[in-house]
């Protein structure tokens, strides 16, 4: 009965597999660049990576941006692609950096 606790507790309280946590915030799908920004700071790497295209004549930028966030003692790092719109679209990890 207290394992099934523990285990709850644990999937509760803990980030979501797709988020990062820069200092107290967690960032996630949805969150806007300028959010990103404002709780991580600068990313080790940015790179576009396509346009988007909304409308005729409207073109947006998609970009990758990398982050690397020492969590615990270890770097771990940090893929962030954002759409057109400059909202996130997908956080991969990339592992840990030796």
């Amino acid at each position: 009965m207290l394992a099934i606790g523990i285990v709850l507790v644990v999937f509760c309280c803990s980030e979501p597999l797709w988020a990062m946590r820069c200092g107290k915030k967690i960032v996630d799908v949805g969150d806007h660049k300028y959010e990103v920004l404002a709780a991580c700071g600068q990313p080790i790497s940015r790179e576009t990576i396509g346009i988007d295209h909304k409308q005729v004549g409207e073109w947006r930028i998609v970009e990758e941006w990398l982050y690397i966030i020492e969590k615990y003692g270890h770097k771990q790092m940090y893929l962030l692609k954002f759409d057109g719109d400059g909202l996130v679209r997908e956080i991969k990890w990339l592992g840990e950096q030796k």
